[in-house]
Parts: structure tokens; sequence; C-alpha cells
């Protein structure tokens, strides 16, 4: 997370460059293809249903709200604060919705997001994390823009590179 962009318009470019790789990606592959599963045992349509699970996660976080909450994932299992496990659970259920159905909803997911994202300041990307989840101790003073990256650009390139290499064209 160093040399993290710390200006709006360069934040939202490395979200939208990102978003379009990873979409590109994904339109390179015949429906079949994106429900194979890969060497990792996941489908390309798990990746994209994961990578949704915590944009909508961040969407959350954003807004004050509980982001394993906004995953579907059951308060036990959240307790327990084991991101292994979270993954194993999205990706289980991403593994049973149809593909289009996916599609759709990370389409939707990330439409919201960027909207979300739009209405940020500068200011506001420089904001502690705990200024977004004061009711979450312990105080956590790093900026939000690491969280965001972490759940979005950051996010999107790991993925990229997984499937990428799973398909042999790392």
């Amino acid at each position: 997370m160093a040399n993290l962009p710390n200006h709006h318009p360069d934040v939202m470019a490395q979200i939208e460059t990102r978003w379009a790789e990873f979409q590109r990606l994904l339109a390179g592959q015949s429906p079949a293809q994106l429900e194979a599963p890969l060497s990792d045992s996941w489908s390309t349509k798990v990746h994209l249903g994961h990578v949704t699970a915590w944009e909508r996660s961040l969407l959350a976080l954003l807004r004050g709200q509980d982001g394993e909450a906004a995953m579907g994932v059951p308060e036990e299992l959240a307790a327990r604060h084991n991101i292994d496990e979270i993954n194993r659970f999205v990706a289980g259920q991403t593994d049973s919705m149809p593909l289009a159905e996916v599609r759709r909803e990370a389409d939707a997911v990330h439409a919201e997001l960027m909207t979300f994202l739009e209405s940020m300041s500068d200011a506001d990307l420089a904001e502690p994390c705990s200024h977004y989840q004061p009711n979450d101790p312990p105080y956590n003073a790093k900026p939000v823009i690491g969280w965001i990256a972490g759940n979005a650009w950051e996010h999107y390139e790991e993925h990229i590179g997984w499937i990428k290499a799973s398909l042999g064209t790392a």
C-alpha cells in the first residue's frame, strides 16, 4: 500500500483502470470458461463474486455499517474474524448462483461503489478508518484510502493475476 494516491481523481482513475482490465479478462472467456474451476479451485465466476462481496463490504464500512453483514456472512462466522472462512463462505454462495446473476450483481455493486466514491473528497480519503466506523474499536488511525485500495483496485489486480496465472496468460 505504499504510495497510495490521495487525490480523488487519481483514486477514481486507479479503480476505473483496474476494473476495466478485470472486465476485459472476463469478456475474453466463454460462459463455460467463466464457470470452470481454475487451478485454485475457484472459477472466474467465483473470483468475480468474491470481489463483489468485498466491494459490498467496503460500501457498508464507508457508510458506518457492518461489512460482514452486508456480505451476508452469518453472525457466528463473522464473530470468528477468520478471513479464509469468510472467503470460503462467499465462494460457496457465489458458486451456487447463476452466472448472469453474479454478473448483474457485480455490475450493480460496482456502480453503487463508484457513485459513493464519486461523492468523496480528498479530505474524506484522508480521514482515519475509525472516522467511518466509530463504534468498532480499537481506534484505527490509518487513512481510509488504504481500505479503499485494498478492497478495490489492489483487490482486482490480485484476482486478475490469479485468473491469468490459472489460464496460462500471465
